[in-house]
């Protein structure tokens, strides 16, 4: 049986450190653990795995909390305007971020970064430090035998680009990427609900670490920074959101076919489809019904709209649109690396992923109410049958 006091062993005696910065981590790691031991479902293997993403969350939390110990002036950086893209899952969210990324003047929090935080590098080594050409290669690695077995991404991260807020996140175990991973919808139904003002802190606490070295105005992504925007804001409160939509119908069918992948694998063939789509759709309603009532609070200015077949139609537009909006300026040089970045990077680089809602239990005439207020709020263009 896993325990998490075994798991924090594993995680302390790696890093030989024992600081966890007090326990708000822990109730959302006793849940996920919890709900793993009462399953008969998962695999071997799928528990291998999933302990191990523990103590790597758990281990890079260490490493955190002793750097800021060590070095007390990073709680001084400022995160002054970042901006964060939000909204359902599936929106277009990763292009926009990685749009964003050609800026020079801009921060993106890397994906070899958010699990291995501490030294933080410097902004001459964001992209050469070993631990993210390490990465890379292992990247290249996987990637060759994925492709040459015939199976595309729905979602891929280059090491050295943008991520998701969720890796940091993570580690204080309040996060929708480990939901991914558990057999049944406790952790997920528990997130939805549970105050996440510790997590917020504990994300401001990684970014001024990080940005203590290589500094910059933040550009942040996370779909499911939508369901917390006003935690978001009390510690963060100059940032401005980026809400991206899109036909929800797709999103949603998108969102199923994402987490089918990693849920066979801790679960093998004991998967629910049917379990998928009605917890993708609970997701899906608190991620358009919240942002829309935290929206009437807050007021319209503190939002850009930012759509998906505009995007797809004409990305550099938009980025001027959101530029112009955020009182940035947009250079011809960095316009000119967005535009390198489109031209190397097409939709579906690798390979189409069919999928449709159907194979999750759902139709669009049961989803029709759960979208029917966002879809007569927006100017969403539908994409057709999913």
């Amino acid at each position: 049986m896993t325990t998490v006091d075994g798991l924090v062993d594993r995680a302390t005696s790696r890093a030989q450190l024992t600081d966890l910065g007090g326990d708000s981590w822990r109730e959302g790691l006793d849940l996920l653990v919890r709900e793993l031991d009462a399953s008969s479902v998962v695999t071997p293997a799928g528990r291998a795995f999933i302990e191990s993403q523990y103590v790597d969350a758990l281990w890079n939390r260490l490493r955190v909390i002793d750097y800021a110990k060590q070095h007390p002036e990073v709680r001084e950086e400022r995160i002054a305007r970042p901006l964060v893209i939000l909204g359902m899952p599936r929106t277009g969210t990763t292009v926009a971020s990685y749009l964003l990324d050609q800026d020079p003047h801009r921060r993106s929090l890397l994906h070899w970064e958010a699990p291995d935080s501490v030294p933080p590098p410097t902004t001459v080594t964001l992209r050469t430090d070993p631990r993210c050409l390490a990465k890379l290669e292992a990247q290249r690695q996987l990637l060759e035998a994925v492709l040459a077995s015939g199976q595309g991404y729905s979602h891929w991260e280059d090491a050295d680009g943008p991520t998701e807020c969720m890796f940091v996140q993570n580690q204080e175990f309040k996060a929708l990427v480990w939901d991914t991973f558990q057999p049944t919808s406790v952790y997920s139904d528990w997130l939805m609900s549970c105050d996440m003002t510790s997590v917020y802190e504990y994300q401001k606490l990684v970014l001024q670490i990080l940005q203590s070295q290589a500094p910059g105005t933040w550009s942040l992504k996370m779909p499911s920074h939508a369901v917390y925007i006003e935690t978001l804001l009390s510690v963060f409160p100059d940032a401005r959101i980026v809400w991206a939509h899109r036909d929800p119908y797709k999103a949603t069918a998108s969102l199923c076919d994402l987490q089918h992948g990693p849920k066979k694998m801790i679960l093998g063939d004991a998967v629910d489809p049917l379990e998928i789509g009605r917890n993708s759709t609970r997701q899906m309603r608190e991620h358009v019904t919240r942002p829309l009532r935290t929206r009437a609070r807050v007021g319209d200015d503190q939002f850009f709209d930012l759509y998906y077949h505009e995007m797809i139609r004409d990305p550099i537009g938009q980025m001027r649109r959101l530029y112009e909006w955020a009182g940035d300026e947009l250079d011809r040089e960095t316009e000119a690396r967005m535009q390198q970045w489109l031209r190397e990077n097409p939709q579906d680089r690798f390979g189409p992923r069919p999928y449709s809602l159907d194979e999750y239990g759902l139709t669009v005439e049961t989803l029709t109410p759960v979208f029917a207020e966002y879809l007569s709020t927006f100017d969403i263009e539908m994409e057709g049958a999913s």
